[in-house]
């Protein structure tokens, strides 16, 4: 019997109703698997199509008798799994996974994933084209907001996946033909006790990988697997170096082929390179595909140039690390006028004091946590939104500066995600400009 089959033998929760949990009751629709929906809200997303699909929903505070009897629950990622009544059922021997684990019992395909705190978005598209280049029908997938299991049925030679901690705690089975972390710094901690859980959460990507690729400067990355191989700025199997990507210590392409500015992307690249090393793609592939990739919104996107003044959009930096990659890559001395605030989530903001006073001209705070991140500078000024944020940084920019919104935040403060204060912020620079 197959675990479809199984599965159809099994009472079967769907709790959380987000992204996740509809593609989840799609999927067992479309394979006629009788489940359950379970969300804590009274008028949950997409509660319409969970009266349709589900036998029975329940909608509104959760209590002790919702899991009883219960086989298997596939959980949200946006929900914890310490929840009391989720550690009652765990404890009462009800398997708990998520859609990814359950995407992992019945695939079939090569899965290529990657995981980190920083750049997850950028290296799995780039790794996607670089697939697509070499002729590969590839699926792209995962956090990066096609959920897994709207894809699998679909004619793909191969999986690229990008994996949240939140994912990979419910993950177990998951075979990659190569996984990778990227890098680890403090985020979520909202959600877990420790920067050293964290890291575990993300390390779980490698349980079954047949490739292990580790950041040889981030030893959070280290792992108890043995490694496949190692990238880094100077030190590893993949390195930057005279202008060019070395493998192995054999220069392979020049860092001009790479079309995206910065040396994160550049060691995003590297990357890539490490997690496709056992196909021993042609060099071509990597140049054509480095040529053709323009990066993601919102991840260090050249919003304009006035008068000599970048205006740099990197939104998604939503926690100190991405922040501080952003800092070190763009500046060229302290001519950066930095736009930070939001939600931080708990985090310690003080690592960034270094690069703050290595590589920032002017910080410029907003939002939620705007006084602790001014903290980390005398001349600090605090503003009332981004917009007089913005303003306050094209009165004070001159040629050669850059403008740069790397808020190491999360935005729900002020706005609905990362990518709608990205958005707001291009509007904004691109009304100030011509003002």
């Amino acid at each position: 019997m197959n675990y479809l089959d199984e599965l159809k033998n099994k009472k079967i929760i769907v709790l959380g109703l987000g992204v996740s949990g509809l593609s989840t009751m799609r999927f067992f629709a479309r394979k006629n698997i009788a489940f359950s929906v379970v969300d804590s809200r009274d008028l949950p997303p997409n509660a319409d199509i969970a009266t349709q699909l589900a036998t029975d929903t329940h909608f509104g505070a959760l209590n002790d008798t919702l899991f009883k009897n219960v086989d298997l629950i596939v959980i949200s990622p946006g929900i914890a799994l310490f929840n009391m009544y989720i550690q009652d059922a765990i404890t009462r021997g009800v398997e708990v996974i998520g859609d990814v684990e359950l995407f992992a019992r019945i695939n079939t395909k090569a899965v290529y994933a990657v995981t980190g705190s920083n750049g997850k978005s950028s290296v799995v598209t780039l790794t996607r084209d670089v697939l697509k280049q070499a002729g590969y029908k590839v699926a792209l997938a995962g956090n990066i907001g096609t959920p897994v299991l709207d894809v699998m049925d679909q004619d793909y030679d191969c999986y690229v996946l990008e994996l949240s901690s939140f994912q990979l705690e419910t993950t177990h089975s998951l075979v990659c033909e190569a996984s990778c972390v990227l890098n680890i710094s403090e985020d979520h901690m909202d959600r877990y006790d420790s920067l050293g859980d964290y890291a575990y959460a993300k390390q779980r990507i490698h349980l079954h990988s047949k490739h292990v690729v580790v950041n040889f400067d981030d030893a959070l990355t280290h792992c108890e697997q043995t490694p496949g191989v190692s990238f880094g700025a100077q030190q590893g199997d993949y390195t930057i170096s005279q202008q060019y990507f070395n493998v192995h210590g054999k220069q392979m392409l020049s860092t001009d082929e790479l079309k995206v500015i910065g040396l994160h992307n550049q060691l995003n690249a590297l990357a890539v390179m490490a997690l496709l090393e056992n196909l021993k793609l042609p060099v071509d592939v990597f140049k054509t595909a480095f040529n053709q990739f323009s990066g993601l919104a919102h991840r260090c996107q050249l919003v304009c140039e006035d008068n000599g003044v970048l205006y740099v959009n990197d939104s998604k930096a939503t926690n100190v690390g991405a922040t501080q990659a952003a800092l070190t890559s763009l500046a060229k001395g302290k001519n950066i006028i930095l736009l930070a605030g939001g939600v931080g989530k708990g985090a310690d903001f003080s690592p960034l004091k270094v690069d703050i006073e290595t590589t920032v001209k002017q910080l410029i705070t907003f939002g939620k946590d705007k006084a602790q991140i001014a903290a980390l500078c005398e001349n600090a000024i605090q503003t009332s939104s981004l917009e007089d944020a913005v303003l306050q940084a094209k009165a004070i920019a001159v040629s050669g500066d850059i403008v740069l919104l790397a808020p190491a935040c999360a935005s729900f403060d002020m706005f609905n995600s990362f990518e709608h204060r990205g958005d707001v912020f291009v509007e904004l620079v691109n009304k100030a400009v011509k003002s």
